[in-house]
């Protein structure tokens, strides 16, 4: 179970910290002059439908962990290791190809719509489309140890992916967006890779 906590933060956070979950919050509100608080009021908005697509998505994958919960000590020890290793090698193929498929959000077509319902709705479709896939192996995991695990793993996505991105676009509108936060954006698909790996290397020597 320390492990599952331990995993589950962690990609959260991650998550939380990598630009395109919050940068584009930043660049949009400054653009459109949106008061500090409205411009939590909609990350907060468009960010709960990131994480209510991707928990549902995780439901749905903790049944299937549900029924192989009776082979759970092979499950932990070798499938879900190999599919964050997958996951983990897929991420750093792309960064390879310089293909950004983790940008949540294209801010240059969604400012187009310039009045402020229909820039709210674009960014809360935009996200609620886009699932986080990582988080997956663990809600996987969790559905073979039982609904209260599930219960866990959700909690801890929802409230370190939220607060996360709160902190982060607060910190941006004081002028963290002048850092060279497009660095990390280039190399979103590398972070996220080399900590799906470590965490799957971790996970071969420790059992969720």
């Amino acid at each position: 179970m320390n492990a599952l906590i331990s995993g589950s933060l962690t990609l959260s956070l991650l998550h939380a910290l990598i630009p395109s979950h919050w940068l584009p919050f930043v660049t949009i509100g400054k653009t459109e002059q949106w008061s500090v608080r409205q411009t939590l009021m909609v990350t907060a908005l468009a960010g709960l439908a990131h994480t209510l697509s991707t928990t549902l998505l995780g439901v749905l994958v903790s049944l299937a962990g549900w029924q192989l919960a009776e082979s759970y000590h092979e499950l932990s020890e070798r499938a879900i290791p190999l599919l964050l290793l997958a996951l983990g090698l897929w991420y750093l193929m792309q960064h390879l190809r310089h293909h950004h498929v983790h940008d949540h959000i294209d801010a240059g077509t969604i400012r187009k719509n310039r009045s402020f319902s229909a820039l709210l709705l674009s960014l809360i479709v935009a996200m609620f489309l886009s699932p986080c896939l990582e988080i997956e192996a663990y809600f996987l995991s969790a559905g073979a140890k039982g609904w209260f695990a599930v219960l866990v793993v959700a909690a801890i996505y929802n409230v370190i992916t939220l607060s996360g991105m709160l902190i982060m676009v607060m910190l941006g509108r004081k002028g963290l967006q002048h850092i060279d936060a497009h660095w990390f954006e280039h190399r979103e698909n590398l972070i996220t890779g080399l900590t799906l790996v470590g965490l799957a290397i971790l996970n071969f020597f420790i059992e969720f």
